[in-house]
């Protein structure tokens, strides 16, 4: 992330600064860093996801969205530009913001895998309506889970390096591959028939 040459902001200045950028900013206590660009690898696991989500979601008023949808952190006045989120609340054609965030996905990579673990995890779990973080490791097949505990606040769970992941979202539980999550890269195997990919 680069720095833009403002500091102090609040996040209605923020926003209304924002409106006029051709290209796109988080707002980290009261400084707006330039989002840098992703890798290939980056791209196609962000790409691979909303694929795989959007059928599940499907009937339900739920959708996964790519990094264009925004979560403001009303606690801390910053403001997420999230890999992939499931938003399930009503849908506003016009809006920048996800209406009703349940899960947010990042993609890591080794410039940022510490931050998102560790910096938007706490902005992530200040959400309340955020039921589960997921990490995806771009180099590896890994992905880092957290979900809500009884105190509300993220717990971690077991990293997943094979199989599926379970998705908080009510009782059904969907499960998606990580062979569907990571399809296309070198390191993956092709998908086999049995996981119905």
């Amino acid at each position: 992330m680069s720095h833009a040459k403002r500091e102090g902001w609040s996040l209605p200045e923020f926003l209304d600064w924002e409106r006029g950028q051709d290209r796109r900013y988080e707002l980290v206590d009261g400084e707006a860093l330039l989002m840098a660009g992703g890798t290939q690898a980056h791209a196609l696991i962000a790409a691979n996801l909303v694929a795989v989500l959007r059928p599940f979601l499907r009937g339900t008023p739920c959708r996964p969205s790519g990094s264009d949808l925004r979560i403001p952190i009303p606690s801390t006045g910053n403001l997420r530009y999230p890999d992939v989120t499931i938003d399930c609340g009503r849908f506003d054609p016009a809006s920048h913001d996800a209406s009703d965030p349940r899960i947010v996905f990042e993609v890591l990579s080794q410039s940022t895998g510490w931050y998102d673990q560790t910096r938007k995890l706490r902005d992530y779990e200040a959400v309340s309506s955020i039921h589960q973080y997921i990490c995806v490791s771009q180099s590896e097949a890994r992905v880092s889970i957290w979900l809500r505990d009884g105190e509300h606040r993220f717990k971690a769970q077991d990293d997943v390096l094979d199989g599926a992941i379970a998705l908080a979202l009510g009782e059904a539980m969907p499960m998606i591959w990580l062979r569907q999550i990571y399809e296309g890269l070198p390191f993956m195997a092709p998908p086999s028939e049995v996981e119905g990919v």
